[in-house]
């Protein structure tokens, strides 16, 4: 602990005497040490031993260690053979992290959109159901992107709470509105967060709700894409 002047929440665990070199054996958190516990003992009695929910393949995408850091918030990196880094929890507001969740949230709108357009098959019924703000605000950009000729799809100019209203407010859809009302607000949120440049995971609570939201993100891209056009009611 005295030599945790990074205030890093884990440190591998080095045993120099295997086969006369050092080699990673595990790892052991300094969270709770850092949070008053009174450091006690060795690190041999208080280490994580290396299993496969400590461990993580170089070439794995950044979301899957997202989507379950809060549950397995350390991995040691490998890298063929080798043990070549160790991401952890405190790692989510990295630069990689912003772009692969921004990109991520960016999937879910474009799979709404896609959603709605199977479900009114070229009609204008979707207009139906969003708040008269909210269409003249539509209308307005249709009229705009008319007079420069830049017109294509009238569901490009909604904005993506729009997108959830239209959803909501299907006939089709009678199960979960709710849940999915609510989940897509914090879908929102987060991607407001990316979007200013603001501070989304600084505290390991608020690191743990991003893991929360991306598993509900990836859950409605999943749902959303399997709602085919012919859905009769209440077999969503």
């Amino acid at each position: 602990m005295a030599r945790n002047e990074g205030g890093f929440d884990y440190f591998p665990v080095i045993d120099a005497a295997k086969r006369g070199r050092e080699r990673i054996v595990g790892l052991i958190e300094l969270v709770p040490y850092m949070r008053g516990k009174k450091p006690e003992g060795i690190v041999q009695a208080h280490k994580e031993p290396l299993s496969e929910d400590n461990m993580i393949g170089a070439d794995a995408g950044i979301l899957t260690f997202v989507r379950s850091a809060d549950r397995n918030s350390c991995r040691l990196v490998m890298s063929r053979a080798e043990i070549s880094g160790l991401v952890s929890l405190s790692d989510l507001q990295q630069l990689p992290v912003r772009a692969a969740l921004f990109a991520l949230i960016t999937h879910l709108e474009m799979t709404m959109a896609d959603a709605i357009r199977r479900e009114i098959n070229g009609s204008d019924e979707w207009k139906k159901r969003l708040p008269k703000d909210r269409l003249d605000k539509v209308e307005s950009q249709r009229s705009a992107a008319i007079a420069a000729d830049t017109l294509v799809d009238d569901l490009l100019l909604t904005q993506f709470c729009d997108k959830v209203t239209i959803i909501r407010k299907s006939p089709r859809f009678t199960g979960g509105k709710g849940k999915f009302e609510d989940e897509m607000k914090e879908a929102q949120a987060l991607r407001d967060n990316l979007a200013h440049a603001n501070e989304y995971a600084a505290t390991r609570e608020a690191a743990a709700k991003v893991c929360d939201t991306v598993r509900k993100i990836e859950h409605w891209i999943a749902r959303l894409s399997e709602r085919p056009s012919t859905q009769t009611p209440g077999g969503d």
